[in-house]
């Protein structure tokens, strides 16, 4: 199909900047949703101290205008072909930048980061945070992550009362950089992982702005994640931003999981389970509530979610520090050795920041072949843990997977006889871009939100075993190892 936009021109194409943990990238979809043009850049992450991940804002912004440049050469297009844009990207990671300016007065600080700011009588407040924002108090969320820059970067704290800064998460700033300045917004989805927002009242929350000591007006508009968001300025084009949402929520419309009691995870850096409550806020021990995604008729739409922080990352580090090969390994070989993967604490269900990670049960027989199965089966243990809050809950029928370690059908396999239930693989390796090239379409107009079910297809179901007793045993074992390695940072 072809698209009439504003009555105009004939535009077809459609661009999403996917802006993940390790990578930034850009693809280019025609009107029949079929990726065209693909462009990709990594990520530089900085550690500068225990628990603390950065990365810089400025070269981020400069990769995603470059693989924006080189996904439309590879398309074999240009600027003024480009019907709209839609931005998926991290979540909870923040920046802090001087709008006078454009330049931040600090590096990004990634969700992966752990530090901390002392708030007096925080503990009395943490029932009223999980009431407002469906979160548990952690500084895995954005606003511990403001308040250390505002707190610390003590040459720029004049600008607060100045009116000169503006923080937001990473949507926001690519937005406000594409827009010339001229737009500061961020969607439900975004805004909801900030510890700051009401997600009942789908606005920002001003008791706990006061808690955090976060002037309201450097924080971005909330708007529904279908919304003309502003004019991104490209290559002399002035192309409509018509869709915004956080990664994990693109992932979700990707897998097609838009009825109430679907369920999908992306195997990423980290794992992400969400169940779709439809338009309930629903509590369970363990796991946050979440806006899923909204839409542009004011209806937002939530979800149950379980946020593991080191997943595909945990593999990562096995390869590199185990001299190990990125390729499958036999997760049914007997192996009586487990590992914890709590390189800056644990997510759903624990949060515990002081866990640390290890390996437990090695005898003399164990090689390095053996830890790294033991870190690749941890990876299906810590998504086991919120699988089973999840069926106690709402049941469940399936899991929707996608991200780079669905990819492995060793842990799809194991998870599948794990967890009892079908695991359905992604056929598109995108997923995340599509997702949000889907709420972009729906946003401009050409798309129905009932049309997705159409579009997203499985490449493989895994199956799960009819004799799972000797994977739950295993998943039980895990779990005393678990609990030996909470709490060992006091």
């Amino acid at each position: 199909m072809f698209i009439l936009y504003n009555g105009l021109s004939m535009k077809k194409y459609f661009i999403s900047i996917d802006e993940g943990t390790t990578s930034t990238r850009s693809v280019i979809f025609n009107d029949d949703g079929k990726i065209v043009g693909i462009e990709s850049e990594r990520i530089n992450l900085y550690y500068p101290g225990n628990g603390l991940v950065e990365f810089n804002p400025l070269e981020i912004y400069n990769a995603v205008l470059r693989t924006l440049k080189k996904s439309m050469e590879n398309a074999g297009i240009d600027s003024s072909q480009i019907c709209s844009i839609g931005i998926t990207n991290q979540r909870e990671s923040i920046i802090i930048w001087n709008k006078r300016t454009g330049i931040p007065v600090y590096n990004g600080i990634s969700w992966q980061d752990k530090r901390k700011m002392d708030i007096p009588d925080f503990n009395n407040y943490k029932k009223l945070i999980r009431r407002r924002t469906g979160l548990v108090a952690n500084p895995y969320f954005s606003a511990m992550k403001i308040k250390w820059v505002l707190n610390n970067v003590k040459d720029e704290l004049g600008t607060v009362k100045n009116g000169d800064l503006l923080a937001g998460t990473m949507d926001s700033w690519i937005l406000w950089k594409l827009t010339n300045g001229a737009v500061h917004a961020t969607d439900h989805t975004n805004a909801s992982r900030t510890m700051l927002f009401n997600i009942s009242k789908l606005s920002w929350d001003d008791d706990l702005l006061e808690i955090f000591k976060i002037p309201r007006d450097i924080l971005p508009e909330v708007h529904s994640s279908t919304h003309n968001f502003g004019y991104a300025k490209i290559s002399g084009n002035s192309i409509p931003v018509m869709a915004m949402a956080g990664d994990q929520s693109a992932s979700m419309v990707g897998q097609n999981a838009l009825s109430n009691g679907n369920v999908k995870n992306t195997y990423g850096t980290g794992s992400f389970i969400m169940a779709n409550t439809g338009k309930r806020i629903l509590n369970a021990h363990g796991l946050i509530s979440t806006v899923a995604y909204s839409l542009n008729d004011g209806c937002a739409y939530y979800a149950l979610e379980g946020s593991i922080f080191n997943s595909g990352s945990a593999f990562e580090w096995a390869l590199k520090a185990l001299n190990g090969k990125n390729t499958w390994y036999n997760l049914d070989n007997k192996n009586d050795v487990y590992f914890v993967p709590a390189f800056s604490g644990l997510g759903s269900p624990y949060w515990n920041d002081g866990a640390r990670g290890m390996f437990i049960g090695i005898t003399r027989n164990t090689g390095n072949k053996e830890l790294i199965s033991a870190v690749i089966k941890s990876i299906a243990f810590q998504v086991e843990d919120v699988i089973r809050i999840i069926r106690k809950k709402l049941g469940i029928i399936d899991l929707r997977c996608d991200g780079g370690s669905s990819r492995n059908d060793e842990l799809m396999r194991f998870q599948a006889r794990l967890s009892g239930i079908n695991v359905l693989r992604s056929e598109n390796p995108e997923n995340t871009a599509a997702g949000i090239f889907y709420l972009n379409a729906v946003s401009s107009g050409i798309m129905k939100i009932d049309d997705i079910k159409h579009l997203w297809k499985f490449d493989r179901i895994f199956k799960p075993d009819l004799n799972p007793d000797s994977y739950i045993n295993d998943y039980l074992i895990w779990r005393r190892a678990v609990r030996r390695s909470l709490n060992w940072i006091r």
